[in-house]
Formats: C-alpha cells, structure tokens, sequence
C-alpha cells in the first residue's frame, strides 16, 4: 500500500468503523500532516466518545517505539490511539520485531503523518500485514455521524447483497457470518446486543 492509495475518512467515519470492531483485535492507521494530528485526534477522540459515552479510550503519545511498548502493557482501554507521528523507521523496525508486545484486546490506531506512515511500510512488513485495509487518510470535518453511518450501511448492503432486514434476522437466529462487517453493521444498526459474545 502506498500513500496515494490509502482512502479518505472522516473522524466520524473511522470511529463508527472503531467502535463495531472493539472486541476483536485491531490495528489500524490515520494518515495526517504533521500539522493535522492534534486536530484528527481530538476529532477522534470526540467522536468514540459521542458513539459510546462509556467507551475507553487511552490516547497514548509516546516518544519512541520503546516507550510505546511500555505504555501500552500498562493500558486496559479497549480504543487506544497512538500518536506515532515522531516514529522513524528504527522505532517501526523495533515495533516489528517486537510486535507480539503491541498484542492487545481492541482497536488500536496510528495517528501519524504520511512520511512516518512511508517509513512503516517500508521498516515494518509483519506490521504492515497487522493494518491490512484498516488505512485511512484524515479528512477534516466530515459529513458528521450520521451521514457517514448511512454512507457505510449504503456500502455495505452493496457489499453483502442483503437488507438490514436480513442482516438481523440472521443475527438473532444464530446464522450470521462472522466477518466483522456485519459486526459493524449491528452496531450501525444500533443492534449490537445481538453479536454475542465473540471468540478470543
């Protein structure tokens, strides 16, 4: 993945796409400049905490990959955003051979700036691998929470061919796939009691 190809989103986008998957594992990045990076982590911060009032979330900043490591064992906060906008290739290179350190229950998030995130992607594969399509580029103010939502929902029937209809019919019957898109689309729907409690 390079930089020209990581998609836009909003604050609101990428925390309603947080929230569904907390539970699960994973690791995600937001691209910012240098200048943007306080702003798209107060957005975020605002909006996780607009989503789910009782959400926890630990806003780490820590000066180099090690003290991340560090911070991060001591945090039980089931959101964590990580501001790795100072991170260099020698702090991701030591983050991928220690990534089994960064193991943590929830959603964890890079907020970095796109020279860093060039660095990662180059110093870090196995990290690289973690984020998968979880990329995202910080795009200022948003269409807001509630276009964004029905934006995802609009994409997602798109992607599974189903209506909310079915989605929740299969939830409550016990059939649903597993694919943490339709975890997400539960909570979309505000149908997030029926998920269950998920395997480890």
């Amino acid at each position: 993945m390079t930089v020209q190809s990581v998609p836009d989103a909003s604050a609101a986008e990428l925390a309603l796409r947080s929230v569904a998957l907390r539970g699960t594992a994973v690791y995600g990045a937001y691209l910012a400049g240098s200048e943007e990076i306080e702003a798209a982590i107060e957005e975020l911060e605002q909006e996780l905490a607009a989503l789910d009032p009782g959400v926890q979330i630990a806003t780490l900043r820590p000066r180099d990959g090690e003290q991340l490591i560090t911070d991060l064992a001591t945090t039980t906060a089931e959101l964590v955003l990580v501001d790795a906008r100072s991170f260099a290739a020698p702090d991701w290179a030591l983050l991928d051979r220690r990534r089994s350190s960064l193991e943590h229950r929830g959603v964890l998030i890079f907020v970095t700036t796109h020279t860093s995130f060039d660095e990662l992607m180059r110093s870090a594969p196995n990290l690289a691998s973690w984020l998968g399509a979880q990329v995202f580029a910080y795009a200022r103010e948003g269409a807001g929470v509630e276009a964004a939502r029905a934006r995802r929902l609009a994409a997602l029937r798109t992607w599974a061919s189903k209506s909310d209809a079915d989605v929740i019919r299969e939830a409550e019957e016990g059939t649903l796939p597993r694919d943490p898109e339709y975890a997400e689309w539960l909570v979309l729907l505000g149908r997030g009691d029926l998920l269950g409690p998920r395997a480890p």
